[in-house]
């Protein structure tokens, strides 16, 4: 069984922060259709948000699929929980279809000295010249610079793994 969400090749992100904007956002999308560009929505809207005003995450597929079948809409469409963290994700389940993970918190807050290491030891591939296609120049790095990077950011990358 694959449970793999697909998703069109183009989507936008849409805030539809007072459950009102849901039916002109999709409009814009069916006048991008009729000029040939296929975009499918993906309302989302925060935790913050729904705290700011007052909303339950529900509130956002409920919107979404009244101007869904007000405008007969026959395409993909999604709801994503936004910015949501271990703490927030519960109240998001049952009616999201994927999670935008915020770890920001977690940016500058160093991951433990052996997992910097042994990231650092797994990655080998990621300090020396590193080309890439359509720069005019390679990146050259060292192990103390990757060390470094791993340092600053690999606790937020855990964050969003767990």
């Amino acid at each position: 069984m694959n449970n793999a969400l697909t998703i069109a090749r183009y989507s936008l992100g849409m805030g539809d922060r007072f459950a009102h904007e849901a039916q002109a956002q999709l409009q814009a999308l069916i006048t991008a259709a009729s000029r040939g560009v296929e975009i499918s929505p993906v309302w989302n809207k925060s935790n913050r948000e729904h705290n700011i005003v007052g909303s339950e995450p529900p509130s956002v597929r409920a919107a979404a699929q009244d101007a869904v079948i007000a405008l007969g809409w026959s395409k993909t469409w999604h709801i994503d929980a936004d910015h949501i963290g271990l703490k927030t994700v519960d109240r998001f389940l049952s009616c999201s279809d994927f999670f935008t993970l915020d770890v920001a918190d977690f940016i500058n807050k160093p991951a433990e000295a052996s997992a910097v290491s042994a990231f650092v030891g797994r990655h080998p591939e990621l300090s020396g010249r590193i080309e890439i296609p359509g720069l005019p120049e390679p990146f050259l790095t060292t192990i103390e610079e990757i060390s470094r990077i791993a340092a600053k950011y690999l606790l937020a990358v855990q964050e969003a793994g767990r």
